[in-house]
């Protein structure tokens, strides 16, 4: 009798959470939810001298024009990831930008040592996001970067500041 019942109750609560449920327009769902921005194209040194700022190059759209902001996410081999950084986007920029987001590296000869990959992405305010870049990142007594002439033009343009305290793996086992 009791399993009886217990199975009554549990027919009645399918039967009356199924009907809660409605046949999606697929494609009105994709327009509201909107496009990702897409990452144009990019640059960034692989290698550059301890102390320097290290300038990331990015150009990016986006057809509905909300972009939001640019993630960086910095991995450093041996240690992991560093928190990620947020760089808002407003204005113009929401609909497409180039221009480059810094990072202030310190002066630590040891950084020779240590290997990094700064990982990148933009956001949308609908939470779409562009594809994820890798860049590499090395440390050595190297001349001052020449910048590609495609990246010339927006060479004073500065998008933001990727506020990461970069440390060395000596450091950060001390």
């Amino acid at each position: 009798m009791k399993m009886r019942i217990y199975f009554a109750l549990v027919l009645t609560f399918l039967v009356c959470s199924c009907s809660g449920l409605q046949v999606q327009d697929y494609d009105k769902v994709f327009e509201e939810k909107g496009q990702p921005p897409v990452l144009i194209d990019y640059y960034a040194a692989p290698v550059i001298r301890p102390g320097t700022t290290w300038k990331i190059y990015l150009e990016a759209g986006d057809k509905d024009g909300d972009m939001a902001y640019i993630a960086t996410m910095l991995y450093q081999t041996g240690f992991g990831y560093y928190a990620t950084d947020y760089t808002r986007l407003t204005g113009k920029e929401r609909k497409e930008f180039a221009g480059y987001v810094a990072l202030r590296t310190p002066s630590e000869a040891s950084l020779t040592r240590d290997k990094f990959t700064m990982e990148i992405l933009v956001r949308d305010r609908q939470r779409n996001s562009s594809e994820i870049i890798k860049l590499p990142l090395t440390f050595s007594q190297v001349e001052r970067e020449n910048i590609p002439d495609k990246w010339q033009a927006v060479a004073k343009k500065r998008l933001g500041v990727v506020v990461t305290d970069v440390q060395t793996k000596q450091q950060i086992t001390d």
